[in-house]
């Protein structure tokens, strides 16, 4: 009978709002389960089958813009197919942000309930999104073929989750953010007519407000002093950032994160915002990824 502890073959799963690529899927042996987005009333599956600019462009030009988590079909598809492994390990979009967790939760009960000789299953709450949740699944793949046992790997991306990363977002536009709910209305009034643009973190799985500054300039530094507080001088780290539409802006942020002297930036990599998240910052955000302890080499 399997158990924890003599575990041969560990599948990792994650969503599609962990921006992961296919490249890097490919690379770590994760699968993917796809949610949509619904643009003007038109569903698209959140695959990569338009192109990141492409979508951006729809973005920029749709009148109502919303996103659906997986179907219980979908999600059952992509357990049934890994049934042959001994566990499954399915790292999420936070619970407070979609009710991903949710659905994936139910439907792995339906499948038990089909397969009851099948692979055992744990789901992990990422209390993230994006390139946030990705560097979750990623380094639970690592420790994977580490040959690290589940137990293990569990207790080490919890750990990981809850200390070593930071997700930190600023906007130039908050239409997108206030239409999905994630602000309020005196917020983006102010941010709007005053240029007093917000800075965002992920904190305990929810995006909250943690300062404001009025000017684009102001706000990316101050974006990175909240960031830096959160390590040592000491530090490496690996730094994610989003592109969207370019723009200079991109470029004089990532000009800045590459010019910090502590921590220490071991490696900054760019990301295209995927479609769910773009659906709720826009095509303006300013967000990256800090992260200790992290390397894609391994």
């Amino acid at each position: 009978m399997t158990t924890l502890y003599n575990i041969v073959k560990i599948k990792i799963i994650t969503d599609s709002s962990s921006n992961l690529t296919q490249e890097l899927a490919g690379k770590y042996n994760i699968d993917i389960i796809y949610a949509y987005v619904i643009i003007d009333e038109i569903t698209y599956r959140d695959d990569n089958s338009i192109p990141p600019q492409q979508f951006y462009d729809l973005i920029k030009k749709a009148k109502s813009a919303k996103t659906s988590q997986p179907t219980p079909n979908d999600i059952f598809e992509v357990i049934e197919r890994n049934k042959d492994y001994d566990h499954l390990l399915m790292v999420h979009i936070s619970e407070k942000l979609s009710g991903t967790i949710n659905v994936v939760t139910s439907t792995v009960k339906k499948f038990q309930k089909q397969y009851p000789e099948g692979p055992k299953i744990t789901i992990v709450d990422s209390k993230g999104a994006s390139v946030y949740t990705s560097a979750i699944a990623i380094k639970a793949a690592q420790l994977v073929n580490k040959g690290e046992k589940l137990e293990s790997i569990i207790q080490q991306i919890i750990n990981f989750r809850d200390n070593d990363i930071q997700n930190f977002t600023t906007l130039t536009n908050l239409k997108h953010v206030y239409r999905s709910g994630r602000i309020g209305k005196i917020m983006y009034f102010f941010a709007d007519i005053l240029n007093a643009l917000p800075i965002m973190s992920l904190v305990d799985g929810e995006i909250k407000p943690v300062a404001k500054e009025f000017g684009l300039e102001k706000a990316c530094k101050r974006l990175l002093e909240e960031v830096w507080k959160c390590y040592e001088p000491d530090d490496e780290l690996f730094i994610w950032v989003a592109e969207t539409i370019p723009r200079k802006e991109n470029d004089r942020f990532i000009e800045m994160i590459k010019n910090t002297e502590t921590p220490k930036i071991k490696r900054v990599e760019s990301f295209y915002l995927g479609n769910t998240i773009t659906c709720h910052l826009g095509v303006t955000a300013l967000t990256f990824v800090a992260i200790r302890n992290f390397d894609l080499d391994n």
